[in-house]
């Protein structure tokens, strides 16, 4: 799969239907490990500031086009024909193809009531998908050992960390080499929130224009701090193609 460079950090060529065959293939290869992070126009100011973070990153095995603002830069900087893949609803299909295949998975991350309800949608949405095991974010340093453990005995191939950015990058570049039965493990920042019912994703028309942003921004004032870099993201996208 091509992953084009985007100022700081890079975007993989896919869509939702080769990324799904990309994860698919993951588990059947049977290679160890591959990670799935979100590649984003924020991720080009954070991920550089930390070297494990930005090791990790570069080094992930699928890096989705999640924001709109990485869709537009890779067609206008190398004529990519990309289409956004949310992560929220990457994390989705996963799990339906976790039903459909008999894959197992295992949720980490987020408040316990957040991470329980999450768990009871994905199994009412999908009956037949095995979740072998789930613990919430509020975990000690202590305790690491512990969900290692069960994480391997569940014999789950699908993990998912619901830990924030840059949290969820630096868990499994520290721990990813005592998994022995993980095959995928995908990021999922806020995901669960949404799938508890706690955070309302933009309406179908907003995500269609590509203007989910704009709707987050709008719905959660706070975030001006964050979306803030978008034009400064936009017009170093201009300065590196002229």
């Amino acid at each position: 799969m091509k992953r084009y460079p985007i100022l700081n950090i890079w975007v993989d060529d896919c869509t939702m239907e080769t990324a799904l065959r990309q994860v698919d293939s993951f588990i059947k290869s049977n290679t160890g490990l591959k990670t799935i992070f979100a590649s984003n126009p924020e991720k080009n100011y954070s991920v550089p500031e930390n070297k494990i973070l930005y090791d990790s990153f570069k080094n992930a095995d699928l890096l989705i086009p999640d924001g709109i603002g990485m869709v537009l830069a890779a067609n206008f900087l190398h004529g990519a024909q990309i289409k956004r893949v949310p992560g929220c609803e990457l994390m989705q299909n996963i799990c339906k193809l976790a039903a459909d295949k008999g894959y197992k998975i295992f949720i980490y991350g987020a408040k316990e009531e957040v991470n329980k309800s999450a768990a009871e949608e994905i199994q009412r949405t999908y009956p037949s998908v095995k979740i072998s095991g789930r613990q919430n974010g509020y975990l000690s340093e202590e305790k690491m050992d512990g969900l290692i453990k069960r994480i391997n005995e569940s014999e789950a191939q699908i993990l998912f960390l619901a830990l924030g950015s840059p949290r969820q990058e630096m868990w499994i570049s520290k721990y990813r080499h005592q998994l022995t039965n993980i095959k995928v493990c995908q990021g999922i920042g806020g995901t669960l929130d949404v799938l508890a019912g706690n955070v309302k994703r933009a309406p179908e028309i907003y995500c269609n224009m590509g203007l989910e942003w704009f709707y987050r921004l709008i719905s959660e004032p706070k975030r001006i701090k964050r979306q803030a870099k978008l034009p400064l993201f936009a017009i170093q996208v201009l300065i590196q193609k002229f």
